[in-house]
């Protein structure tokens, strides 16, 4: 075979397929090549087309190559028995360079809650500050007399005991309701010492909705499926310790903070010798305050320690603030009343009802919602996210509802292309199974996100590999440490991993990786995930520059 031979034939096939432009292979040539195929003038113009599209070449067989490697690697594991949405883009000009069911609906997990972020620094921008206020119908008399207060809550999610801005692994703030007892200086020192009437929570800043769609009853009583509330603290959870005794026998010692003595507490774990194995139960059905335990710790244990979530967080912020303003020599005559507006209340009014007129005797301002957007993708925050949620339904449309905030939310996605059969929001965290999204989908939002004014604020929200995080634990020693900016995802029988990957010399890649139907352990699903990261990684890390190829200055993806 005459030398240039193949190579001609494979760049004719590819002209033939449309992959290559007509100015390498008009029509004319293609036929007159493949009759005579080493004419000389010809095949130097074969040989500079050859060098121009060698990247193309190249990205193709790496394409190919990763998706190798993919399939070796799901074939090696049960994984492979699960569903698999994967995408790969260069983001500097969109270049699709692998994909894999890119176009068929999975369980997000908590990769929903980059869409929810999205939409809010887009709608609301990053410096976006939540206001809580105590107010009162009337000013203090001259005997320091007010005839109600009401507390009233606009949706700030880190009231609490969280330290801001977001540090990774930092210790709680005490005490934990520093922002309500400031509130409560603020009152004495506007000379407030008695409320003649009833103390208000005000949580009617959203409609009363307090759970998702498609929670699981058992998700209700921990931390990450508190009710979602306008009025929040602490994440709307407490933290229940269980510790051993001194000695065999007696039950293990129970303590729940802050707000130890809120739930009735019915005790049944023992303690057992040193060296037999922790086993611990616990159980609270919806609606009730009494907290069941059972099982079994050993001695010298590091004991257990769970997050567990608040029943009424209003009522329960109100009963607290009632104790620090008593401590502050301020009476209270009247009961903690907690105001709501029901679905069907909301429903019922014809327009949305304006706040009455009050005088406003303290409040407290958040930081810029970039500093909140950390927290919710750095320890990925379900309260957080579905609280953003209804917030935009609030301030943009004055309503506060589930449904609207959705309804939010595809207007946002359409307006950036993704079609409605490439999304199905159930809300705005990814706790609810009746969420849907195309990896593809997914792909268009993190390409945009790129290109947005606030995309730093978003990029830096994102968890980072081997660094801080949930990711903080994944990645070390490898190639991705430091090099990963993304969000994970896990729901039972689900795992996702999607952001960005930062390849030497100031390139980027978007990716998607989505598993669903996992016959694994989430542990061991997540370790596929990894290596499926790790094989995008290396297979790319040596491809070639295109002009404008930056991971600081993306072109507009396609």
């Amino acid at each position: 075979m005459p030398p240039g031979h193949s190579v001609l034939q494979g760049l004719l096939l590819m002209a033939r397929m449309r992959l290559l432009p007509a100015l390498c292979f008009p029509p004319a040539l293609q036929v007159r090549w493949s009759k005579r195929l080493l004419r000389s003038s010809a095949f130097s113009l074969i040989v500079a087309c050859a060098v121009v599209f060698a990247p193309a070449v190249q990205a193709a067989k790496k394409s190919q190559s990763l998706a190798r490697q993919i399939d070796a690697t799901l074939r090696a594991s049960p994984a492979g028995r699960g569903f698999w949405g994967i995408e790969v883009v260069r983001l500097s000009d969109g270049e699709v360079l692998y994909a894999r069911n890119a176009q068929r609906l999975f369980q997000p997990a908590s990769n929903m809650k980059m869409f929810t972020i999205s939409a809010a620094l887009s709608t609301l921008g990053p410096d976006y500050t939540f206001r809580t206020t105590v107010e009162s119908s009337a000013a203090p008399d001259s005997a320091g007399r007010v005839p109600d207060l009401v507390l009233v809550g606009r949706g700030d999610p880190n009231l609490g005991s969280r330290v801001l801005p977001y540090q990774y692994n930092s210790k709680p703030r005490m005490p934990a309701d520093l922002d309500f007892e400031q509130l409560a200086d603020q009152l004495v020192s506007k000379g407030v010492r008695e409320v003649t009437g009833n103390l208000y929570a005000d949580d009617t800043w959203y409609v009363y909705q307090p759970y998702g769609t498609d929670w699981a009853v058992d998700d209700l009583y921990w931390d990450y499926g508190a009710p979602i509330t306008a009025l929040a603290f602490n994440d709307n959870s407490l933290t229940l310790q269980i510790q051993p005794a001194a000695f065999a026998g007696p039950k293990a010692q129970i303590l729940i903070s802050p707000g130890d003595g809120y739930y009735n507490v019915v005790d049944d774990v023992k303690t057992t010798a040193a060296g037999t194995p922790t086993k611990v139960e616990i159980n609270r059905f919806p609606g009730s305050k009494e907290l069941d335990l059972w099982g079994q710790i050993p001695i010298g244990s590091d004991g257990v320690k769970e997050g567990i979530s608040i029943q009424n967080p209003p009522l329960f912020i109100g009963e607290m603030f009632r104790k620090l303003l008593e401590q502050r020599g301020v009476k209270v005559d009247g009961k903690v009343v907690v105001r709501e507006v029901t679905p069907a209340e909301a429903a019922s009014q014809a327009e949305p009802q304006k706040p009455p007129q009050r005088v406003v005797l303290a409040e407290h301002d958040s930081l810029p919602l970039s500093q909140d957007v950390k927290v919710t993708l750095k320890v990925s925050q379900n309260l957080h996210a579905e609280m953003l949620l209804r917030t935009m339904s609030r301030v943009l449309d004055n309503k506060g509802s589930l449904d609207d905030g959705l309804g939010i939310l595809n207007n946002f996605t359409s307006k950036l292309g993704i079609s409605p059969q490439e999304v199905q929001f159930a809300g705005g965290s990814g706790l609810s199974r009746a969420t849907l999204v195309s990896p593809d989908a997914l792909m268009t939002l993190l390409k945009f996100d790129a290109r947005q004014p606030w995309f730093q604020a978003f990029y830096d929200a994102l968890p980072v590999g081997g660094v801080d995080g949930t990711l903080a634990d994944r990645f070390h020693g490898t190639p991705l440490q430091g090099r990963i900016h993304a969000k994970t995802g896990s729901l039972e029988n689900v795992n996702a991993l999607s952001g960005y990957m930062n390849l030497p010399g100031q390139r980027r890649l978007a990716f998607v990786i989505i598993a669903n139907h996992q016959p694994l352990s989430g542990a061991e699903t997540i370790k596929v995930i990894d290596q499926i990261a790790l094989q995008i990684y290396r297979q790319f890390v040596n491809s070639p520059s295109r002009r404008g190829d930056s991971a600081w200055a993306p072109s507009r993806a396609r």
